[in-house]
């Protein structure tokens, strides 16, 4: 959706006539007092944005471009810094109507200036005389409401070279949501049975979007409920005493609280049917199973249990590929996973483009 402008400001005239008062019962009174009495809070709400802060040398005329948005209360504060005046000080639409002028500046100006319409606006500062003069000048926006305050107010073009333009809406980017997701599962890996069967065993998983870290850890046979419970303490522990204040998200396990950052130590099981492990790609699992020379994100050889945080990969689907050397009986292998994510957050802002 866009508006094109052309210049001018829009006027709107209404009229008022035989307007009969309607009598106010105690419960509508009541509802009126409260509504007056909120409307300072939502006043209070409003934010007031810096748009501009620049200091600059007087020489003749400087004109300064800027966006706002209909409804805006822009601040305006303009000094002297060098020099006794300035001529002349212009807030006014571009192609338009002249919002504010004042005369023989020979100090500071304080001036509060209400937007009618969307568009571009110039503060034009004029100066006719000999003699340094140097000014600086501040602006700052306070939005109407929510729908408003995204507003781009560069003007990033020649206006003299392209005097129109238009009003265009976008996504940008806001913001991030962090968040935490599980994985896991078990893997069963069959013995080699004195070289009948291959002794290979696979988990497979799929990163969810955005995800920013992981941590995993691998636990081969019973060991696992007795670790997650000693993590779980160390986990309290650690709240308990402030740790994880600066985390982005609580952590609900000791694994994700490694995966976010935190400098944790997770029980790593000594017990267990020793294995090698490599994480890879599904273009690299079978060379994995026939032994034959394979690209791998990591490597462990001849381990009961690992534990590891990863920033790579970040996206995608990937292959936990298990190898034991027991020759009679199978294994079960346990892995347990926390991924964190941050997910984007968009919202609409407003900014004006050139027409060509």
């Amino acid at each position: 959706m866009e508006q094109v402008w052309r210049g001018g400001v829009s006027t709107q005239n209404a009229a008022c006539r035989g307007v009969t008062l309607p009598k106010f019962t105690t419960s509508a009174m009541r509802t009126v007092f409260l509504l007056f009495a909120c409307l300072p809070l939502f006043c209070g709400a409003q934010t007031t944005i810096p748009v501009a802060d620049q200091t600059f040398k007087m020489d003749s005329e400087h004109s300064f471009a800027y966006a706002f948005a209909q409804g805006d209360e822009v601040l305006l504060h303009i000094e002297v810094l060098v020099g006794k005046q300035v001529r002349n000080v212009e807030f006014a639409q571009l192609n338009g109507a002249s919002l504010f002028s004042t005369y023989a500046l020979d100090s500071t100006l304080d001036k509060s200036i209400l937007i009618p319409q969307t568009g571009i606006y110039l503060l034009i500062v004029r100066e006719r005389g000999m003699g340094k003069k140097v000014c600086r000048f501040t602006l700052h926006r306070t939005p109407v409401g929510p729908l408003t305050e995204r507003m781009d107010t560069r003007v990033l073009w020649d206006l003299q070279q392209y005097p129109q333009y238009r009003v265009q809406r976008r996504m940008v980017l806001v913001g991030k949501k962090p968040g935490i997701s599980t994985l896991g599962g078990q893997v069963n890996v069959s013995a080699s049975k004195l070289g009948l069967k291959n002794p290979v065993g696979t988990y497979q998983f799929t990163l969810p979007p955005h995800t920013v870290s992981w941590a995993y850890r691998i636990t081969v046979g019973q060991a696992l409920t007795d670790a997650r419970k000693k993590d779980a303490d160390q986990l309290t522990s650690a709240i308990n005493s402030g740790a994880a204040k600066l985390l982005p998200v609580a952590p609900p396990t000791a694994l994700a609280a490694l995966a976010l950052g935190m400098a944790i130590d997770l029980t790593v099981p000594k017990v267990g049917e020793a294995v090698e492990y490599a994480l890879m790609t599904s273009e690299n699992l079978e060379k994995f199973r026939k032994r034959e020379p394979y690209q791998a994100y990591i490597w462990q050889g001849s381990v009961s249990s690992d534990v590891q945080r990863r920033y790579t990969p970040l996206e995608g689907s990937y292959y936990f590929a298990f190898r034991t050397n027991n020759w009679i009986d199978d294994i079960t292998i346990n892995v347990d996973m926390e991924a964190v994510t941050e997910t984007p957050i968009y919202a609409e802002e407003t900014f004006v483009e050139p027409v060509k």
